[in-house]
């Protein structure tokens, strides 16, 4: 035999802490398309810098190339 009765109700913290946890999650859900954008954004730059940076290092070599037959001569 048990001594102690079970206690049936929730605490009010508890309840407390979920409703911040779905308002929380709410929240997040109705800023997902705005990170979602963001993120394809960054990519988008991301890429395009990676290109011009190969292109800029292509430019630079036969710029040295060019430069130094010219300087050779």
């Amino acid at each position: 035999m048990w001594p102690f009765t079970r206690h049936t109700q929730v605490s009010p913290e508890a309840e407390t802490a979920k409703r911040a946890a779905e308002k929380s999650l709410q929240q997040a859900q109705a800023h997902q398309p705005v990170a979602e954008a963001k993120l394809t954004e960054s990519r988008r730059v991301k890429e395009q810098l990676r290109a011009h940076n190969r292109a800029n290092a292509y430019s630079d070599w036969i710029e040295g190339i060019v430069l130094g037959r010219l300087t050779d001569g």
